[in-house]
């Protein structure tokens, strides 16, 4: 029952890990676009269904600052894959996200 029970915790806590995971990929896609804008990039928007925010956070930051936040979802990545507690890694991600 022991082994069962650890094997459903470690399962749960990938499931977790992976769903974060996907997340913090979405937002580096996000900002991805946004530094496309600030760059007068030709590239196609993979998130064109966010075009006003995306158009917004470009006119109101620099691309450096974009590149800062594309980093720190990074950091936060790499905090999560040794096994950093994942509220730590999404709390100093968030601190440097807002102070990008």
């Amino acid at each position: 029952m022991k082994e069962l029970e650890d094997r459903q915790k470690r399962r749960r806590t990938r499931t977790q890990r992976d769903s974060l995971d996907l997340a913090l990929t979405d937002l580096t896609a996000f900002y991805r676009d946004v530094l496309a804008l600030q760059l007068g990039s030709r590239v196609a928007i993979a998130n064109a269904d966010a075009e006003d925010a995306l158009e917004r956070l470009a006119r109101g930051s620099t691309p450096e600052a974009t590149l800062r936040r594309i980093e720190a979802i990074a950091a936060c990545r790499d905090a999560l894959d040794r096994n950093v507690a994942p509220l730590l890694a999404v709390e100093a991600m968030t601190m440097a996200l807002r102070s990008g």
